[in-house]
C-alpha cells in the first residue's frame, strides 16, 4: 500500500473517530439536557401537587373554622324546624326595666339603646327572655299562630332576642304592628343595630323562609361581624347559616 493511500486511510479513520466523538458528545449533552428537563418536570409536578394540597388544606381549615363559628351560641338557629337543644342553658342578666337577657348580650344591648337615646330617640324594651311556660301561654292565646313562635322554638327562650319599640308608640292599642317601622327610634335601630351585633330577625321579604310575620321590632344578637354581613347582604338568618 502506498504512502498516499495509508495517509488517506489515516485521515478517514480520524474523521470517523472525530465524528463518533461528536456523536457521543452530542448524545451525552442530549442525555444531560433530557435529564434536566425530566428533573424540572418532576420538580414542577411536585410543586404543583404541593400547591394543590396547600389550597385544599386552606379550604379545609376555612371550612372547619366556619363550621365552628356557625356552631357558636350566638348563631344558634331557632325556628319552627329547629328546636332549642334540650341541653341548651344560659345565664341571664337583668337589663332595662327588669327584663332578662343572656348575660353575654347585656352590654351590647345597653350600648345600642344608650346610643339611640344619645341620638335623640326613645327606644323601649317590651319583651326579652321568656321561659318555656311563658312562651306556651302566649302561643295558646294567639289567634294567628304565625304571630308567635311555637314553644321550644322561640328565640326569646334563648335570651338572644329583644322586642324594642319607640316609646311614643307604647300607648297604641298594639304597638307590635308594621307601622312600628316608621317610628324614629325604630328607623335608627334598623339602620344601626348591626354595629352592636344585632340583626332585624324577621325582615319584610323573608316571611316564607322564616315562617314568621314581618316584625320591625324583633332584634336578635348574632355578633358584630355576622350582623354586619347579614344586614348588608339582605339575608335572613336561615339563609346566612345555610349559605355558610
Amino acid at each position: 500500500m502506498s504512502r498516499i493511500k495509508r495517509k488517506k486511510r489515516r485521515v478517514a479513520f480520524m474523521v470517523v473517530i472525530e465524528a463518533a466523538c461528536l456523536v457521543a458528545l452530542g448524545f451525552g449533552v442530549y442525555k444531560i439536557a433530557s435529564s434536566r428537563m425530566e428533573e424540572e418536570k418532576r420538580s414542577e409536578a411536585v410543586a404543583e401537587e404541593a400547591a394543590k394540597e396547600e389550597v385544599l388544606r386552606q379550604q379545609e381549615t376555612a371550612e372547619k373554622k366556619r363550621a365552628e363559628e356557625l356552631a357558636q351560641w350566638n348563631l344558634i338557629l331557632v325556628n319552627n324546624q329547629n328546636a332549642i337543644p334540650e341541653d341548651y342553658t344560659i345565664e341571664t342578666a337583668e337589663t332595662e326595666s327588669g327584663y332578662l337577657v343572656d348575660e353575654r348580650i347585656k352590654e351590647p344591648l345597653e350600648d345600642m339603646l344608650a346610643d339611640c337615646r344619645e341620638a335623640g330617640y326613645s327606644p323601649q324594651i317590651i319583651s326579652a327572655f321568656r321561659t318555656r311556660e311563658t312562651q306556651q301561654y302566649l302561643y295558646d292565646r294567639t289567634a294567628n299562630k304565625s304571630d308567635t313562635a311555637v314553644p321550644g322554638h322561640s328565640e326569646h327562650e334563648c335570651g338572644l332576642a329583644v322586642d324594642i319599640i319607640d316609646s311614643a308608640s307604647a300607648g297604641w292599642g298594639d304597638p307590635l304592628i308594621d307601622e312600628q317601622e316608621d317610628m324614629p327610634a325604630q328607623k335608627w335601630l334598623m339602620e344601626h343595630c348591626q354595629d352592636y351585633g344585632f340583626i332585624l330577625r324577621y325582615p319584610k321579604d323573608k316571611e316564607e323562609i322564616t315562617e314568621i310575620i314581618y316584625e320591625p321590632w324583633h332584634y336578635r344578637y348574632v355578633g358584630k361581624d355576622h350582623a354586619e354581613e347579614i344586614m348588608s347582604s339582605g339575608l335572613c338568618l336561615e339563609e346566612y347559616v345555610e349559605d355558610n
